[in-house]
């Protein structure tokens, strides 16, 4: 078994390089809180046991929409007081 799969296959299962990344990285953070022992034999890395999960749909990564508040003509400025 390779240490990491390869990125063309990830890419079947997510579509978009940059939710890929967002979610490798997620995923390697709460592999590494969680001190989570690795089920793919010869893989210790957080980013490595994220990047199967993700191939071997364990976890799936759903894209949030989000919508853009509209843009005011109107500035804000805020001003602060020197602290003496």
């Amino acid at each position: 078994m390779r240490s990491q799969p390869y990125l063309d296959d990830l890419e079947k299962v997510v579509p978009s390089r940059y939710n890929m990344v967002i979610g490798v990285a997620k995923r390697a953070r709460q592999i590494m809180e969680e001190n989570n022992e690795s089920d793919y034999p010869g893989v210790v890395k957080p980013v490595s046991i994220a990047m199967w999960d993700i191939l071997n749909k364990k976890i799936k990564i759903v894209e949030k929409t989000f919508t853009k508040k509209p843009e005011s003509n109107t500035r804000t400025i805020q001003e602060f007081e020197d602290m003496e």
